[in-house]
């Protein structure tokens, strides 16, 4: 803590594993707060700690503290630990956290990114369909139903792309994605 002026090292690392909960929760809960408070107090631990002594750190239950740990060992981010002369279970930290959260976290945004474009493409596919069967002077709501539905298709369409050319390893056109962005309603016009 604080003392005067003075910040302490344990000042330091209680802002870092107060603040890694609050990152953890919000990357599409992939890890809650308190899985991410437990991987970074392992984290800036030098020697593996057991579940009393999370718990204890943490002022969080003990049985909070075992339930996040089976989660964060299924996700390979802790694994469990024999520490001689005891036989309580020690936990340390797998250091690749990093890159393990943002390769779900893009994960999970490809996925939706892909179950965007699906409900776009058979949700337009529909609407042409009905529209074929309206009469003229009900074409309007349909033809402004598409026009939407082409409007937030060219995001997805430029995300997914985007997405797919990063991870082909090619190199990256930002300028549709800029463009939808910017003007969203230039890239609709004429699809239909």
């Amino acid at each position: 803590m604080a003392r005067g002026n003075e910040i302490t090292i344990d000042y330091a690392v209680d802002a870092f594993i107060d603040g890694a909960g609050k990152i953890s929760s919000a990357l599409l809960g992939m890890v809650n707060k308190v899985g991410g408070q437990i991987y970074a107090l392992l984290f800036l631990s030098e020697e593996p700690l057991s579940l009393d002594e999370i718990a204890e750190r943490l002022q969080v239950s003990k049985s909070n503290i075992s339930i996040n740990i089976r989660l964060l060992e299924e996700m390979k981010l802790v694994r469990k630990i024999w520490v001689k002369g005891s036989r309580r279970d020690y936990y340390e930290v797998e250091r690749v956290y990093p890159r393990k959260v943002l390769t779900d976290f893009f994960d999970k945004i490809r996925g939706t990114i892909k179950d965007a474009i699906h409900t776009i493409e058979r949700s337009r596919s529909l609407a042409k369909e009905a529209r074929v069967d309206l009469a003229s002077d009900k074409r309007a709501k349909a033809d402004f139903i598409i026009d939407q539905l082409n409007l937030i298709g060219s995001f997805y369409y430029a995300a997914d792309k985007f997405f797919n050319d990063f991870f082909e390893g090619k190199n990256i056109d930002l300028t549709i994605l800029r463009a939808v962005l910017s003007n969203p309603e230039g890239l609709s016009k004429g699809k239909s």
